[in-house]
């Protein structure tokens, strides 16, 4: 009897061991971030690319290196591939060695708010449009996360997210503007640009939860 348990307990640790993550996160959530970071280091104008060279480094997003990841990324969109979280963590961590990294994450939400096509409805009542936009910010967490994430609670605008993956993966809670800068371009989709989102709890702050809302 102890010899089975023995190796039943030996068993179940091999499993923990050599269990593999399944993929779970959508490919367009790392080509968003890559296309962010892309627009955040684009200089607002262009110049001779001799004069270019000579008195500006090469920045990060104008790399080829980046350019190469957004092509791949963008055929792995196209095969509808997942990622597992610890590769999305590589992307964080990419972004969170960056001075403008908060920048670079609302940009990403922003990225990914337009590739999953969140509510448009200017000509609708603005009560109706909010309700539009909050189901399809819902209904499209599953679908770029692997998970549903959180869910609005009472009031005009206010998302509510405990466990987040974001927190798993990024302490620092930098990782959660991504939700941010989501949130603000569907509001400005599906609303009006007159709106605007703000964090009011994390998680890693000991909070009970990861809050938006609208700014009052």
């Amino acid at each position: 009897m102890a010899a089975t348990a023995a190796t039943r307990l030996a068993r179940n640790r091999m499993d923990r061991l050599t269990k593999v993550e399944k993929p779970s996160i959508a490919a367009k959530v790392a080509l968003a971030l890559l296309e962010a970071i892309r627009s955040v280091d684009r200089p607002s104008e262009w110049i001779d690319d001799e004069v270019f060279s000579r008195t500006m480094p090469r920045r990060l997003g104008l790399s080829t290196v980046i350019e190469r990841q957004i092509r791949l990324h963008e055929e792995y969109v196209r095969e509808g591939r997942k990622l597992t979280l610890d590769e999305l963590a590589e992307f964080l961590r990419l972004v969170n060695k960056r001075t403008d990294a908060v920048k670079v994450f609302l940009e990403m939400g922003s990225h990914l708010a337009d590739s999953v096509g969140t509510a448009r409805g200017r000509l609708l009542p603005r009560r109706l449009r909010l309700f539009r936009v909050k189901r399809s910010v819902v209904r499209a967490f599953p679908k770029l996360f692997g998970r549903r994430l959180g869910g609005f609670v009472s009031g005009p605008f206010t998302l509510e997210v405990s466990a987040s993956p974001l927190v798993q993966l990024d302490s620092s809670g930098t990782a959660c503007q991504i939700l941010t800068g989501f949130c603000q371009r569907a509001l400005a989709r599906g609303v009006g640009d007159d709106l605007e989102v703000t964090k009011s709890s994390c998680e890693t702050r000991g909070d009970r939860c990861c809050r938006w809302a609208l700014t009052d």
